[in-house]
């Protein structure tokens, strides 16, 4: 799915999905191996690649589903929004 994100839209969207993720109270559902490597990606400003996102969006999934697929229909990425919501 994260291949299908416009490059010029990947800072915004990881900002939007890393606030969601701090702020919603299942963030304890995320594996401990998976907050690490969003970590990881974090510390090193890379949050906004392929791989950054691939895993911040999956975390944020885990975490709240509903917000997820919002920020991303909000974000205008409609098809990515309508398969979350099938998830």
């Amino acid at each position: 799915m994260v291949k299908k994100i416009p490059r010029t839209m990947r800072g915004a969207l990881s900002e939007k999905l890393m606030d969601c993720l701090l702020e919603t109270k299942e963030g304890s559902t995320v594996p401990a191996s998976l907050a690490k490597t969003i970590l990881y990606y974090w510390q090193r400003d890379r949050l906004d690649t392929q791989a950054g996102l691939t895993n911040l969006l999956h975390a944020t999934v885990i975490a709240d589903p509903e917000k997820a697929a919002k920020i991303m229909y909000d974000m205008g990425l409609e098809e990515i929004s309508i398969a979350l919501r099938q998830v």
